[in-house]
């Protein structure tokens, strides 16, 4: 098996505390796989004000701390392309799987590492956030690209069937490098940095890198594995029926307080206080508490 790469962005305050999570819910699913790797990305400006508990989180859960490359010169200022760069980064042959840090992952993730180099992963997104269909149309044929003929369906709501559109809080993608020399996460940057400034389309923002990621399968010759709803569970705004969230893959759970709600969260939490060495436990404490994750 290939070995798996797996990273997310800690850059600020929010998503540092976030990633205290992931990071300890990562180790958890990961535990003894020698195969496995995971990475936090920060700019060089917040690295320097990384705090002691997630030092020591992230040194309990063997993630490695690494800067942001630098960032390219977007249209308007775009915070989610941070995973675009994060994504560009070079980890070394096997495939990378991109997770955003509003995140706890249940089970191992690895049988993505096994899929073929001209694929990439996502489970299709929620809700149709960016269209209509006439819009797509005007995406696709910037790049003389016919329109799609598959469908994704959509999963929430009434779950209708669309144009292939990717929820981008978790992608998989694989290093290895195509015929011109560049790896996914290249063709995606590139895309995503064409589109911002070339195509002359609306609302872009915040969507530009879930409307860049078919796209750019399309445009190198990628196929899209399309993942089931387990790999990227959405927590919010389910009501009740957040009472009977299955163990997925991955909970994005969005807000902490539905979190809170999910019947996971006890064990969740149980399982980083366990990994989390005690002279940092009141300081999580606190801000657990701050946060309405403890009772």
């Amino acid at each position: 098996m290939a070995d798996t790469h797996i990273f997310f962005v800690a850059d600020g305050q929010r998503l540092e505390i976030q990633s205290w999570l992931l990071a300890a819910s990562l180790a958890h699913a990961h535990n003894g796989r020698s195969d496995v790797h995971i990475y936090a990305y920060a700019s060089p400006e917040w690295l320097p004000q990384i705090g002691p508990v997630t030092r020591a989180v992230y040194a309990a859960a063997g993630v490695a701390l690494r800067p942001l490359p630098p960032p390219p010169k977007w249209a308007k200022p775009y915070p989610h392309g941070n995973k675009l760069l994060a994504a560009s980064d070079p980890r070394g042959a096997g495939w990378s799987i991109f997770l955003d840090t509003d995140m706890v992952c249940l089970r191992d993730l690895t049988e993505l590492s096994d899929l073929p180099d001209d694929q990439i992963a996502a489970a299709p997104e929620g809700r149709a956030t960016w269209g209509p269909d006439e819009r797509w149309e005007r995406a696709y044929a910037h790049y003389d690209l016919p329109m799609p003929t598959t469908r994704v369906r959509l999963l929430r709501g009434d779950r209708p069937e669309h144009l292939p559109y990717f929820n981008a809080g978790l992608v998989a993608m694989p290093e290895a490098p195509q015929p011109d020399g560049k790896r996914f996460a290249e063709h995606w940057l590139e895309t995503a940095l064409d589109f911002d400034h070339n195509c002359k389309i609306a609302n872009k923002r915040p969507w530009l890198d879930q409307i860049t990621l078919p796209l750019a399968v399309a445009r190198f010759g990628y196929t899209a594995h399309v993942l089931e709803e387990s790999w990227n569970y959405a927590l919010s705004y389910r009501g009740s029926d957040i009472a009977h969230t299955p163990d997925a893959h991955i909970l994005h759970y969005h807000r902490f307080r539905f979190l809170a709600a999910a019947p996971q969260w006890p064990a969740i939490r149980a399982r980083f206080f366990d990994l989390l060495p005690k002279a940092h436990h009141d300081a999580a404490r606190a801000v657990f508490e701050e946060a309405a994750l403890l009772d």
